[in-house]
């Protein structure tokens, strides 16, 4: 569709409160897809693909090791043209300029949350429709399905997963030893708050818990707590998300206990960023971290030794409940781009999607495959017979249901939502104010931005 100026204003708008964080996603609802170009399309000559990522360090070192493997396999044929773009954030500025410019890239690489400004302007054509048209490339069955439900809406796959974290809960050895918890006993939100007591009690000078303040840990907390975090249907249904959802008994419950470990002194306030919580917990001030996946690589680096990485606590049904993924999808652009680009751009994502090469990125990079066939592979499970912690990740990406809650909220306004929810949490887990006054203000201050967002973008 042709972008109205409303909805680039709307959009324009996210784009100026995006940030940085690990995860969530945005979305509305788009009346229909369009229609995808077959094999037919990519006829003799070559055609050039622009590929634009804010993936850097390591991980966009072995990006860029895949795609020169990829144009060497297809000289004469498709040649991609890598341009990255320094971080997320200011590739999601260039494509919003782009739009305006009408130069889009072939194949945007962008990371989780803005999963909603990509789909809702339009500029775009399905993953699943990609596929249906050219079904000798990718099979989306081979997708990792808590990868591909999150990029999911109405049922269809808007764009293909590239790298993707997971939270995880990162222990110290010596230190739960010492306080003699029981590390069977972390499964669960309750159990790691009881642990997390009982290291602050039994450790002078350290604390039990680390928890970053950014909005991803809040969605994190919901989704393991099995319920929605928009209305209906965490946004992904038709219509899309009307209204945010905070104020469950389960979320209060689960807020609560985190919150209650601050307010008692046992949890470490170390602000949103999670690199402090790296920090405080490599120089032994904190026992045990939520943190990203991609935090096992940060510990490496710092040369920490004597620490587990454990799945990310559950309070929910299990059948029902468990961690969001982070981390960025590919996506083919349409408008102003030829069929044989758009083909061209899809041999390139089922390349980068396929197997092989996401055993090789996610080794070099530290993010989990999104492909299952790396399950079976020889190398990859001598790989992590060798990284238990990598193991850690794998087994629980493989085991998280593919459900509405572990989805997340799909939603265009999130990241107005994260900022408001961020504040009010914030002054709970102060003791400023109490948890439930602080959900009833962000569920109102959410459904706010969500309702403005609509109406920007005339949903």
């Amino acid at each position: 569709m042709r972008l109205r100026s409303p909805v680039l204003a709307a959009l324009t708008t996210g784009a100026m409160l995006f940030t940085t964080a690990c995860g969530g996603s945005a979305g509305s609802s788009e009346p229909a897809s369009p229609s995808a170009p077959g094999p037919s399309a990519l006829r003799t000559g070559l055609v050039t693909v622009t590929f634009w990522h804010g993936i850097g360090g390591a991980p966009g070192e072995a990006l860029q090791a895949e795609i020169d493997k990829f144009n060497a396999a297809n000289t004469g044929r498709i040649a991609v043209k890598v341009a990255f773009q320094g971080s997320y954030t200011s590739a999601l500025a260039k494509y919003t300029s782009a739009i305006r410019d009408k130069s889009t890239p072939s194949i945007m690489v962008s990371n989780d949350i803005t999963t909603g400004f990509i789909h809702d302007a339009g500029q775009t054509v399905p993953a699943q429709a990609m596929a249906a048209a050219n079904p000798a490339d990718l099979d989306l069955n081979k997708l990792r399905p808590a990868a591909r439900n999150y990029y999911t809406a109405k049922g269809e796959l808007l764009a293909v997963p590239l790298a993707t974290s997971m939270p995880l809960l990162y222990v110290n050895d010596a230190i739960l030893a010492q306080a003699g918890v029981d590390r069977s006993t972390l499964r669960t939100l309750d159990g790691v708050a009881a642990a997390a007591r009982a290291i602050n009690a039994a450790v002078p000078g350290v604390k039990g818990i680390v928890q970053p303040f950014d909005g991803w840990w809040f969605e994190q907390l919901t989704a393991a707590a099995g319920v929605a975090y928009c209305t209906p249907a965490n946004g992904r249904e038709p219509g899309g998300a009307t209204a945010a959802a905070l104020t469950s008994d389960a979320q209060r419950k689960a807020f609560g206990t985190m919150a209650k470990l601050y307010t008692d002194g046992v949890g470490l306030d170390v602000g949103t960023d999670g690199a402090n919580g790296v920090k405080a917990f490599t120089t032994g001030k904190v026992a045990m971290m939520f943190n990203s996946s991609g935090s096992i690589g940060n510990l490496q680096k710092a040369g920490m030794q004597g620490y587990s990485t454990l799945p990310y606590p559950i309070s929910g049904d299990r059948a029902t409940s468990g961690a969001l993924i982070g981390g960025a999808a590919m996506w083919v652009s349409r408008v102003g781009h030829s069929d044989a680009e758009q083909v061209a751009s899809w041999k390139v994502i089922s390349y980068l999607a396929s197997a092989p090469v996401q055993e090789r990125f996610s080794q070099a990079s530290g993010y989990a495959p999104v492909n299952t066939d790396v399950d079976t592979s020889a190398t990859e499970q001598a790989f992590l017979a060798r990284e238990p912690n990598y193991a850690t990740l794998s087994k629980q990406f493989a085991e998280t249901p593919a459900t509405p809650a572990t989805a997340g909220c799909l939603s265009g306004a999130m990241p107005g939502i994260r900022t408001e929810v961020v504040a009010q949490m914030q002054k709970a887990f102060a003791g400023t104010i109490t948890i439930d006054a602080a959900l009833a203000a962000a569920e109102t201050a959410a459904t706010a931005k969500i309702q403005d967002y609509r109406r920007q973008a005339g949903l």
